[in-house]
């Protein structure tokens, strides 16, 4: 099993090594894909975990009984299909064809179930179209 959280930590319990602790009490990998980690503020970390689900869920049940905010966003990037020029950039960076356009209307879609969070995307659109999960929850608090 596989799952993609956004992890929101306290300022109080930033010093806590919660990602060391889980690598070595479960058996889970933990893919690190954003942490945005200051002592002034909430720490912020999108990460994807992978292994058996009783493991992945109690991992998901420890984090929140150590005050831990958990997200699991519906997607890895935040498309916003209003603000597409329909350019193609995007399309040329996506490895893994979740960003594609159509060759005869020539339309940029986004199949969100096949996204991988590379974010390669992000950078090639002009228009903001494109943003992380990461970034668009710490900018707006919703997803």
């Amino acid at each position: 099993m596989e799952k993609s959280a956004i992890l929101t930590f306290p300022k109080d319990v930033m010093e806590t090594p919660f990602i060391s602790r889980l690598v070595k009490a479960r058996d889970i990998d933990i893919n690190i894909l954003h942490a945005y980690i200051t002592p002034e503020q909430d720490g912020l970390m999108h990460v994807i975990f992978s292994g058996e689900a009783a493991a992945v869920e109690e991992t998901l049940e420890y984090l929140r009984s150590c005050d831990v905010k958990v997200v699991m966003p519906t997607q890895n990037v935040v498309w916003e299909q209003s603000n597409c020029v329909h350019c193609g950039a995007c399309t040329g960076q996506c490895t893994s064809g979740a960003l594609s356009i159509d060759s005869e209307t020539f339309a940029v879609s986004y199949e969100k179930e096949i996204c991988i969070a590379c974010e390669l995307c992000i950078p090639a659109c002009s228009y903001g179209a494109i943003e992380s999960v990461s970034d668009h929850l710490r900018k707006t608090g919703e997803l």
